[in-house]
């Protein structure tokens, strides 16, 4: 561990440990038993299946979120819940290697907020996964919307629903928290914690630090993953009822992350992603050096959320925010590239498509000698985010027999994105990956965007019948504005808005006993253009050629909640229409590879959408010392087929996208089921399984032709985990040991499907040869993981 990180954690524990062990009183020690500081967050049975809710929704408390490794990547956590999936290369997190599902829509199309704050895109590239904001220890519960069925989610991606993680509050009492960590492939982790309690009528606050790092399981002498990570949370409440929480957040991360794998190459090796493990000084050969694969980033989010009480009936809440990303990945690659004249930006000007005319390019290739020429492609990425939300509550308003509560909200953000490719020159091939930042040579691209997004919403909820029936009735409405440009490959400079129509969302809860409801809704959303149709491609954009991407959600279930079980089951129809991808101008006449880079001679265009149907049964039964849990859910998730030799059919084609076959990565049957057992009071084991049953990993499409040939099914299969805590108390502080395994039983599988690759047609197959493929698609599972945490509260 680096010795500056040594020197924080020794100097913040001192400070920490001190007052702490000076006090040595009882009420330090019980302050530590709650441990998000509010009885309210502690989630019940009942407000884990959604009682009393409108829609289909599930929370993860504390408990759920602790049985993960301490320091686990807090997207692992939402495994557990029904109708949504979580992979990532590594057993205690990823970056590249994360993909998420929920209800057949993936992590771009789902909203995730944190404190109600909305976190932005979660892309690898330029995106911002929750997880690079959040200390796991730190969060006090996770609630899942399924149903996007939420009238106050801010986000432009809630097309399927929303993830909110919520935050610790301050402890009441000073106290200080360490934890610390070690387990497989060199994993080890230090955090600190100091809640000040309260240091002034009402206010409170905590700050922590955490740094870990682990090495990267399948290239362990080249390849590892570091973070470092900061928050500060502050909380004032005044005696009227209202208010102020200040929170902030800083992560440093960098990581060489996994390779991506063909279905052949994990057959023939379930334990490699093909990734080498030293510099050869060839340059074919080492494209595939681990230790040349990866990037790093900053991460910074700032936001305040005010609750003012206005009259015993009227509330507002206002929620400032900003954040910035300074990042950057990299690649070998296995020729140079030098731009004429010596300007590698240079552009002589546009030809008639609007196209960049750039002077020649001279790439130099000698791949099989050693020494060979070699370039380091690096892609800096960058963002500025602000923005604010705001709702007006107006609550318990009687009217003809009938109770109202008015919500009024409205959301506002500015993104500002750039992204950059760059190539330098290896110093010296035969023998490292080292290159020259002093000698830029050419510049592929550098693309920015700017868009400003703006949501008002309104919703009623009726409550009727003795409050046995509630009703809520909303609507939401967007304006997008979109401007982009990308001088060096094209002259255009996008710059144009769209709005929504009005979107309704209805949803019902109706009690028809103290322990058995009924539940459902309707919800149209809308989600604009995604923002890789101007950061991830040179494609044409022309406004009056598309519309935004939404969807239609419906929903229904049936509850039942008891003091020592619950049940749910629900079902529910997903429509996602209108979707956006980079297209052929012409469908025909253009070489396939330039649909794949994207140029003036491809545009961004509609190209149909997706129908899932499904169920998710859930349930939960404690018997005191035992309890289980169990999940299962049916998804039956399909594109549009438009008829064969159409226009639209070829458009999903040059996307890789067979009409009517399965949506990628989305098993038909999965499941989650779990048993804890607790032997003693301050003792617990929880056994795990998670089944994932056989997806589509690819729609096999020639790239010569765009051909259809079929898809690719990946196998199902099973991964057992296990984790035990035994916690120690004594007066002034409190001690926790915990153990995970995971992936007990060592299983060999394929997590997820790489969205990098997924849109892609086949590269090496041809009508002669179909099975001469040689894209690679797929992120390996983990195997057996062991991690070893302790945590000492005083």
């Amino acid at each position: 561990m680096p010795h500056r990180q040594l020197l924080l954690f020794t100097a913040l524990a001192g400070l920490m440990t001190a007052p702490a062990v000076m006090a040595q009183t009882d009420e330090t020690a019980a302050s530590t038993a709650d441990a998000n500081g509010d009885a309210e967050e502690v989630v019940v049975i009942g407000r884990r299946f959604g009682s009393g809710l409108t829609r289909a929704t599930f929370t993860l408390g504390k408990t759920d979120i602790e049985e993960r490794p301490m320091g686990a990547d807090i997207m692992q956590s939402l495994n557990k819940v029904p109708g949504l999936s979580v992979a990532t290369g590594d057993a205690r997190g990823g970056t590249f290697s994360f993909e998420m599902y929920m209800r057949g829509l993936t992590d771009e199309q789902i909203g995730l907020t944190l404190d109600g704050v909305p976190t932005g895109d979660s892309r690898f590239n330029g995106g911002s996964p929750p997880a690079r904001f959040i200390e796991s220890s730190n969060v006090g519960r996770i609630v899942v919307s399924q149903s996007a069925g939420d009238i106050g989610a801010p986000s432009r991606f809630a097309l399927g629903g929303f993830i909110d993680f919520v935050t610790d509050n301050p402890k009441p009492q000073f106290g200080a928290t360490v934890e610390a960590g070690a387990g497989s492939f060199d994993f080890g982790r230090l955090y600190a914690r100091m809640d000040t309690g309260e240091i002034a009528k009402g206010l409170s606050a905590y700050i922590t630090a955490s740094t870990q790092e682990n090495d990267v399981w399948t290239g362990r002498n080249r390849r590892s993953s570091q973070r470092d990570h900061y928050e500060f949370k502050a909380v004032k409440r005044f005696e009227s009822g209202s208010s102020l929480m200040a929170r902030l957040s800083y992560n440093e991360q960098a990581d060489n992350d996994f390779n991506i794998i063909t279905l052949p190459q994990f057959r023939q090796n379930p334990n490699s992603d093909f990734a080498t493990d030293a510099v050869s000084g060839i340059p074919a050969v080492d494209v595939n050096y681990g230790g040349a694969l990866g990037g790093t980033r900053e991460d910074f989010l700032a936001y305040i959320s005010g609750s003012f009480v206005l009259s015993n009936r009227v509330t507002l809440k206002v929620s400032p925010y900003y954040q910035t990303l300074r990042g950057e990945s990299f690649r070998y690659q296995d020729r140079s590239r030098v731009l004429t004249g010596g300007d590698p930006r240079a552009v002589t000007g546009y030809n008639a498509n609007g196209g960049a005319t750039r002077p020649a390019l001279t790439t130099l290739r000698n791949s099989n000698v050693v020494g060979g020429p070699a370039d380091m492609r690096v892609t800096p990425r960058d963002r500025d985010r602000y923005g604010v939300t705001d709702e007006l509550i107006v609550s318990d308003i009687a009217a003809a027999g009938l109770s109202h509560t008015f919500r009024l909200g409205s959301w506002y953000e500015r993104s500002e994105s750039s992204e950059k490719r760059n190539f330098y020159p290896v110093i010296s091939p035969a023998t490292s990956t080292d290159y020259d930042r002093s000698r830029l040579t050419y510049v592929e691209y550098e693309r920015e965007a700017v868009l400003e997004s703006t949501m008002l919403y309104a919703q009623d909820e009726i409550k009727a019948l003795g409050d046995r029936l509630t009703v809520d009735l909303g609507a939401t409405w967007y304006k997008l504005t979109y401007n982009a440009r990308s001088p060096l490959e094209y002259k255009a400079v996008v710059d144009f808005s769209q709005e929504s129509d009005i979107n309704p969302k209805v949803g019902i809860n109706y009690r028809l006993t103290d322990r058995v409801e009924l539940f459902g809704g309707y919800a149209r959303n809308f989600a604009g253009i995604p923002e890789d149709a101007f950061l991830g491609s040179t494609a044409v954009i022309d406004p009056k050629d598309l519309e935004p991407v939404t969807t239609e959600n419906l929903d229904l279930g049936v509850r039942y909640v008891a003091p020592n079980m619950a049940l749910s089951l629900q079902a529910y129809d997903v429509k996602l229409e209108q979707n956006v991808g980079i297209v052929p101008i012409d469908t025909v006449g253009l070489e396939p590879d330039e649909i794949i880079r994207g140029n003036v001679t491809t545009k961004a265009a509609n190209t149909q959408g997706q129908k899932t149907k499904g169920v998710d049964l859930t349930g939960f039964y404690d018997f005191g010392s035992v309890d289980l849990y169990g999940a299962y859910t049916y998804i039956d998730a399909k594109h549009d087929d438009p008829a064969v030799g159409s226009a639209e059919r070829r458009k999903l084609a040059s996307l890789a996208i067979i009409g009517g076959a399965r949506v990628r990565d989305i098993p038909e049957h999965s499941a989650f089921v779990q048993v804890g057992w607790s032997p003693l009071p301050n003792a617990r084991m929880v056994l795990n399984a998670r089944h994932v049953g056989e997806r589509v990993g690819a729609h096999v499409v020639l790239q010569t032709t765009f051909q259809e040939i079929g898809v690719e099914t990946l196998p199902a299969y099973t991964v057992v985990g296990l984790n035990g805590t035994y916690d120690v108390k004594s007066p002034g502080s409190d001690i926790r040991l915990q153990l995970n395994i995971d992936n007990l039983f060592d299983e060999d599988y394929i997590a997820s499907v790489s969205g990098a690759t997924a849109t892609q047609p086949e590269f090496g197959a041809t009508i002669a040869n179909p099975a001469g493929r040689t894209l690679t698609r797929y992120f390996l599972g983990a195997p057996r993981t062991v991690t070893v945490s302790v945590r000492m509260a005083f």
